[in-house]
């Protein structure tokens, strides 16, 4: 467990019981109040505090502050405890958090129904290529992940990927199958995904759909979001006719955008917006 290493623990248990509640600071009180022994503070590379540990002698429960701020009380309560001070990249505790909350979709969620087409993953990859060229190491937001198959493209050509989708059986499928990195995944609702997530220079969403009457202000946020958090956005379709929905949506938020069809496959990836930011 990449959060209890770098705490230098065996076990650690976080109070917040998914990622998305990590901004919650209602466990900030909650930690605070936490009866304790002693206790052990992560701060990252300027100093900030990104976790607090605490040992009630049945175990070490921590908070993390990764999307909340912690307050005076919290450093109050690591000074009344004469805390041990560990110190690590912010980067690297972002990480073990999604680790940790990923892993635990693995382990308690039944995955969802093998849905895995080999084959697509060298198509989208070339599209990629394509359209990007080569950004090694970059950071790409890769929404609606499914169970992995865009994780395994961008992956293919040199890219980061940080995967994010709703749908915890196909993380759990993702996760066990090793197509999603746990430590590159998060269970979490696209529609707020800016309130999450940095900014990245790209971000893709594989097979958006199906757009239509009942669903598109569902994809319209979505989109929104990603416009919101990339430069670059690659969106793919089975229809001209959603491809040309989103365009307009990007247009609207002075985007420039090309639409293309993909031949490539036809079924899954067919129509392709290319959003940039002017």
């Amino acid at each position: 467990m990449r959060a209890a290493v770098l705490l230098d623990l065996d076990e650690i248990t976080m109070i917040e019981p998914s990622f998305e509640r990590l901004a919650d600071d209602a466990y900030t009180g909650m930690l605070i109040t936490l009866p304790a022994k002693e206790a052990r503070l992560l701060i990252s590379e300027d100093e900030w505090p990104l976790a607090l540990a605490l040992n009630d002698g049945k175990g070490w429960k921590v908070g993390s502050f990764l999307l909340r701020a912690p307050n005076e009380q919290v450093i109050d309560k690591a000074d009344s405890l004469d805390a041990d001070i560990f110190q690590e990249e912010r980067k690297e505790w972002e990480a073990a958090v999604r680790d940790y909350f990923s892993m635990r979709v693995a382990r308690e969620i039944q995955p969802a129904l093998e849905d895995f087409n080999p084959k697509r993953v060298p198509l989208v990859a070339d599209l990629i290529r394509e359209r990007w060229g080569s950004l090694k190491s970059e950071v790409c937001i890769d929404a609606g992940c499914g169970s992995g198959a865009g994780a395994m493209a961008l992956r293919q050509v040199g890219l980061s990927p940080l995967s994010f989708d709703n749908d915890a059986s196909l993380l759990s499928l993702g996760l066990r199958t090793g197509r999603l990195r746990p430590e590159d995944t998060i269970l979490l609702d696209g529609t707020k995904a800016s309130k999450y997530l940095a900014h990245a220079g790209h971000g893709v969403i594989l097979m958006a759909g199906e757009i239509g009457p009942h669903n598109h202000l569902f994809w319209r946020r979505i989109v929104n979001e990603m416009l919101e958090l990339t430069d670059r956005t690659l969106v793919t379709f089975g229809t001209e006719k959603e491809a040309r929905m989103v365009e307009g949506w990007a247009k609207e938020r002075n985007r420039k955008v090309e639409v293309l069809e993909n031949k490539r496959d036809l079924f899954y990836d067919g129509w392709v917006c290319d959003i940039r930011r002017v």
